[in-house]
This record gives C-alpha cells, sequence and structure tokens, in this order.
C-alpha cells in the first residue's frame, strides 16, 4: 500500500535526522525533571538557617527551659497535607557563614534567637517588648525569601500560643543581607530577565553558522586558510555586540518601570558580557548538530530552554547539592553558565556588590566559557568542516 509505503520513508527520514526527533522525545522529560527540581520533588521545601543563641529559662518544677530548640523542632514540624516539609532547617553556629549562604542563595531566609529568647517568652506580654528582638535576614531579591519568612512565624506565633501568651507580638526586625534594601517583587525579578535576553543568543549564534554552509561560503573562507578558531571567534565578536545592546535595552526598560540598581554598573555589564560569552559559545556548539535554519528552531529550544528555565533566570530553582567544595555548594545546574549569571546579578544590582566579591561567579563564567568555547571549535571542526 502506497500509505504504508510512505510511512516506511517518512520513518528513515526521521530516523536519519536523530537531533530532531531527540529533541521532541525528551523535551516533555525535561520539563517533568524540571518541576521536580522546583518544587524539590514533592511540595516545595524552603532552606531556613537559625542561629539559636537562646539560654534557656529556669521554670518552677520544670527546670532549664530552651524555648529555642522548642521553635527549631516547631520549623521541622511544618509540614503540607501531603507530609512533605516545608521548611528545611538548619542550625548554623554564626552569622558570617548564614549570610554567605543568603548571598548564594543556598539558603531562603535565616533567623536569629537573642540570648534572654526563652525569658521573652515567659515574661508578661505587655513586658516583651524590652527584650532583644527576634531577627529575621534575608536577600531581599529573593523571591523564596518572602514564602519562607512567612512559613517561619508561623512556626513562631504557635509556640508563643502553645507557651500561653497572647498579643503583643514579640519584638522583632528584618535584616537584609549585605545591605540590600527592600526590593518589589517585580525587582526581584529583573536580574534574571536581564541573563534572559542573553541566553536568546543561543539562536543568532547558531543561524550564521548555519548561514555558512547553505549559501556555500564556507568553502570559499576556506580557501583563504581560515580556522575554525577565526570563524567561531569573529561571529561570536559579533553576537557579544548584539548581546550588550539586547542587555543595554532591556536594562532601560526595567529602570523606567521602576527598577533601581544598588550596585556599579560596570560590574553588571562585566558580569553580562561574561555570560554573553558562555551563552554563545553553547550556541556555537548548538549549530555543530544543526543542517539547516529549520534545524536551529527546533534543535536550539532544547539548550534554550536549558539555560532559561534549569538556571533560575526565569524563576527560582531549588538548588540539588552534589557535593561542596570548600565554602561552595556545588549543584547539578552550575554546568550552566547563566545560573552563576543570575547570582552575580542579584548581588550587583541587588546588594551593590562589587566585582571583588563575585569573583566565584565571574570564574565560573569565565571557565565555562572557555570550555564550551573549546567544544564548540574541536566539534566544529569534526563535524562541519569535513562535510565540506
Amino acid at each position: 500500500m502506497r500509505v504504508l509505503a510512505v510511512f516506511r520513508k517518512t520513518v528513515r527520514e526521521q530516523w536519519r535526522d536523530l537531533a530532531s526527533l531527540s529533541m521532541v522525545l525528551v523535551l516533555c522529560p525535561f520539563f517533568v525533571l524540571l518541576y521536580w527540581l522546583i518544587v524539590g520533588g514533592g511540595s516545595t521545601s524552603y532552606k531556613i538557617l537559625v542561629i539559636n543563641n537562646d539560654g534557656g529559662v529556669v521554670l518552677q518544677g520544670q527546670g532549664l527551659v530552651k524555648e529555642g530548640d522548642r521553635l527549631v523542632e516547631a520549623l521541622r514540624a511544618l509540614e503540607y497535607q501531603n507530609g512533605d516539609p516545608m521548611l528545611r532547617v538548619q542550625v548554623v553556629p554564626d552569622r558570617g557563614s548564614a549570610d554567605d549562604a543568603l548571598r548564594n542563595r543556598y539558603a531562603a531566609a535565616l533567623i536569629v534567637l537573642p540570648d534572654d529568647f526563652s525569658r521573652m517568652l515567659h515574661a508578661p506580654p505587655a513586658e516583651r517588648t524590652s527584650f532583644k528582638p527576634v531577627v529575621l535576614s534575608g536577600d531581599s531579591g529573593n523571591v523564596a525569601y518572602a514564602v519562607a519568612s512567612v512559613f517561619a512565624f508561623t512556626a513562631l506565633d504557635a509556640l508563643i500560643q502553645a507557651v500561653g501568651g497572647g498579643p503583643p507580638p514579640l519584638p522583632w526586625k528584618e535584616e537584609f543581607v549585605g545591605g540590600a534594601k527592600p526590593r518589589s517583587e517585580f525587582e526581584a525579578y529583573v536580574p534574571g530577565l536581564l541573563i534572559l535576553s542573553i541566553i536568546l543568543l543561543v539562536f543568532t549564534t547558531a543561524l550564521p553558522l548555519i548561514r555558512e554552509r547553505e549559501e556555500k561560503t564556507l568553502r570559499r573562507l576556506r580557501v583563504s586558510r581560515m580556522t575554525p578558531f577565526d570563524l567561531l571567534g569573529g561571529i561570536s565578536l559579533a553576537q557579544i555586540v548584539i548581546g550588550a545592546l539586547s542587555v543595554v535595552l532591556t536594562f532601560a526598560v526595567s529602570v523606567a518601570l521602576g527598577f533601581r540598581s544598588e550596585g556599579s554598573l560596570f560590574a553588571a555589564t562585566v558580569v553580562a558580557v561574561l555570560s554573553a560569552g558562555s551563552v554563545i559559545a553553547v550556541g556555537l556548539v548548538t549549530a555543530c548538530f544543526c543542517k539547516n535554519a529549520t534545524a536551529v528552531l527546533t534543535i536550539g529550544t532544547l539548550p534554550f530552554f536549558l539555560l532559561m528555565w534549569f538556571s533560575g533566570a526565569a524563576m527560582p530553582l531549588s538548588r540539588t547539592t552534589l557535593f561542596t567544595w570548600g565554602t561552595r555548594q556545588i549543584a547539578l545546574n552550575d554546568v550552566l553558565p547563566p545560573t552563576h549569571a543570575v547570582i552575580a546579578l542579584n548581588k550587583i544590582l541587588s546588594m551593590g556588590a562589587s566585582l571583588g566579591e563575585v569573583w566565584y561567579e565571574l570564574a565560573m563564567l569565565a571557565g565555562l566559557t572557555v570550555v564550551y568555547f573549546a567544544a564548540a571549535v574541536w566539534i566544529y571542526r569534526r563535524t562541519q568542516l569535513r562535510r565540506d
């Protein structure tokens, strides 16, 4: 039958185009993995740090009672209806390490309990305001901070009721890490949106390479003894210019709509340029697996979605830590350059950090750019130049 003949022909042609076929087959499974990472395998669980300085209080008939320990257990006991924990609680010894974790988004919030926390809880409600406050700290640019802080105060309120105290509430104060000022929800998303404008370079980088093959100009370029490094390097420089213009326009619109930068625009530009270089390198690798411009728009969708969603540029993503290197927690999505760019831009634009304070993110961006660019040169030499 003709239908079966056409069917067999189509299957064979599709099998020869494994890149496009793979994109169709793996894209939805990748989204399943994405949502699993977003919600931590169940319901979203936020990591919260606690510095418990509570010295306790001696009560008649009970001895030494430490309400700070009870609060930690109450935080850990918060659960969704399906039994998943709302918070992942870690007790830390000092403020320095806690602030570093908040800056690097290893945790969503920090609670600091004063040394007289237990005495404050058991004092008459009218006298509580004379005690040291409970401190809540976090990154104002991290949208997860707002949710985690609500959960934390839910546990604190439950403890107050259990002790038997009513209003007025306990004295507390909010401190933003790194001197950051309160940010609107819109401002919290701007650093990620700036990186998103750079991620689009995946397509504009791959298309010129494919055009060289389709228009048969690659052969003429080879006669001039052009090396793969020359070709890919020249295209990359042009894309960096395009990326810079995209970031400038995106930032200008953000400022016009109310975004406020707390840090140096020069430092932010350095991060943007390095981020553009790494995304361009990913685009070059993508082009090596595309036969024509149509394939770029289909196959290129996969790295685009990976860079956009799995890096946290589009929305916050829970970190799945693989191992710890010194004070750094290495996660699976750290192999994606935009992951580090989003953190660096947030530190600069929201916390006013300098280049020296984001040296780790800059080093990772530079290192990943070299790795991806070297991979692009090697793959392009073996796959594209040999065809022509």
